[in-house]
């Protein structure tokens, strides 16, 4: 499973993506701070399993979920993992990519 978390608000960070690979061999906990887009797939032939805990309850009266569609042309990491030099930097996230190694 890709995990990725993309910082668009803060100007320190901008546009800083987080990338993590998980599986079954390597099973993941992963923080995700609220100002945080953020999203995961599955990028194997079996399936995976994400367990999301939250801090606040869902209030349906005033929903504060914001949604973008997954291949949104408008996340352009300007660091992933902190390495401003991978070769996806400056391009549309591409969530199809195979994982980066």
């Amino acid at each position: 499973m890709k995990i990725c978390a993309y910082e668009e608000e803060k100007s320190a960070t901008r546009g800083y993506l987080a990338e993590v690979i998980a599986s079954e061999d390597r099973p993941q906990i992963v923080r995700i701070p609220g100002q945080y887009w953020h999203g995961t797939k599955t990028v194997s032939y079996k399936p995976s399993l994400t367990v999301y805990f939250v801090t606040k309850l869902y209030d349906y009266k005033n929903p504060d979920e914001e949604r973008r569609p997954w291949n949104d042309l408008t996340i352009v990491p300007t660091a992933i993992n902190g390495k401003v030099d991978d070769p996806r930097v400056g391009k549309p996230w591409d969530w199809l990519a195979a994982p980066h190694r």
